[in-house]
């Protein structure tokens, strides 16, 4: 036997590698990224980096030369998570057929590697600010070249199905792989990120910005039921500080600029239609990017399209604010009309029972009054007109006096 085989390998829970080959190979800076991302073969087992701001770049996203898509960790089970994204499209009108062929497409390589390199993307972006703009660079131009390959596979009559949902789809695939990948940070994957990242792909792969953004069919079953639970709505620290610049990284401010909260337009008031702004549409951001920085000699230009498009989301939630400002006065109002017949009712009881109380004060007086009748006229009569006639003569005096 060599010394190799003799030697006693160091326990499972640290590397499961010979002593000696960590004593003469040691790990290179490039080896330690690719180790703690599980990207490159050869490479050692992923380390445990639970937090999204501790992630190391692998060196497809560091190397200036690579053309390839940087690997995701090799803890996320992208086939499970796929199936699971397939499972929530909101598309009942599909057949079955159909549901597989879009699947099928989804997998594809171009597809994988879009999902691959928006996932780095989101990392630098996000939670690496100002940190690697080189790096979120070479990241959109191969995002943006894997998209015009994809979008070049699938068959002109599918497009309008695939792409429908595809940007919805790639959303769920990144933040299935971030909330796998970085269970500590998950409170960062909070419904704003959620749609910020779907506003953002949707930008990117369609040139136009939805409205009415809902995740609420996003799950993530692996077996054990939903694993996706409500977090703090907290977005990276990126969209939290309001980012860098596009001549950070040299890329088209239309790349950033586009998040959930720089689409409300700010209108005080509903007196007037709701704004629609001209939109230019010709290519999607990734086809436009890709053309600019092939810089071919001839290109087919298609003939741009300009619309006006209503923001009809701002509107709506001015109108849900107005709405809600009603109901509450009509509340108040009902509250307020609870609160007056309660307050007449209880005036009405106290009227009727002070009523009551005299009705029996004067029955009182009156059989009082019977009662000293009867008991003067079974006395001496005389009496009873001398006492008559002494009240008559004291009325005579109070009367003479006044």
């Amino acid at each position: 036997t060599t010394k190799q085989e003799t030697q006693p390998r160091v326990g499972f829970l640290l590397t499961e590698v010979d002593t000696e080959q960590i004593r003469t190979r040691p790990l290179s800076a490039e080896g330690s990224r690719t180790a703690s991302t599980g990207g490159g073969a050869g490479g050692l087992p992923p380390l445990c980096i639970f937090r999204v701001e501790e992630a190391e770049l692998p060196k497809e996203v560091l190397d200036e030369t690579c053309r390839k898509a940087a690997p995701l960790p090799s803890s996320i089970p992208m086939d499970k998570v796929m199936l699971n994204i397939v499972q929530n499209l909101d598309v009942r009108a599909w057949s079955e057929i159909a549901r597989n062929s879009w699947f099928r497409d989804f997998r594809s390589r171009p597809s994988r590697a879009v999902i691959s390199d928006t996932f780095w993307f989101c990392i630098c972006w996000y939670f690496k600010p100002g940190r690697h703009s080189a790096a979120e660079r070479r990241l959109f131009d191969r995002i943006s070249a894997s998209f015009v390959a994809l979008f070049t596979s699938i068959a002109p009559t599918k497009k309008d199905m695939f792409f429908g949902c595809y940007a919805d789809a790639v959303a769920q695939a990144v933040l299935y792989a971030l909330f796998l990948a970085y269970p500590k940070s998950r409170a960062s994957f909070g419904d704003r990120f959620r749609r910020d990242l779907v506003i953002r792909l949707a930008h990117w792969t369609t040139g136009v910005c939805p409205e009415f953004v809902k995740t609420t069919h996003w799950k993530l079953n692996l077996g054990g039921g939903d694993v996706l639970q409500a977090t703090a709505s907290s977005l990276g620290a990126r969209a939290a500080g309001g980012g860098g610049t596009a001549d950070a990284s040299g890329l088209p401010a239309a790349v950033f600029d586009v998040t959930a909260d720089t689409l409300a337009t700010k209108r005080a008031s509903l007196a007037h239609r709701p704004p629609r702004p001209k939109r230019t549409l010709r290519y999607s951001l990734l086809v436009d990017h890709f053309l600019r920085t092939r810089q071919y000699s001839s290109v087919n230009y298609v003939q741009p399209t300009v619309m006006g498009l209503t923001t009809a989301e701002e509107r709506s939630r001015l109108m849900d604010v107005k709405h809600a400002k009603l109901v509450e006065r009509a509340t108040a109002a009902r509250e307020n009309c609870d609160r007056l017949v309660v307050d007449y009712q209880d005036l009405v009881a106290e009227v009727r029972r002070q009523e009551r109380q005299r009705q029996a004060q004067a029955a009182a007086a009156k059989k009082n009054l019977e009662s000293r009748r009867k008991e003067v006229l079974r006395s001496d009569p005389h009496e009873y007109a001398n006492y008559l006639v002494s009240l008559h003569l004291l009325q005579q005096g109070m009367g003479q006096n006044n």
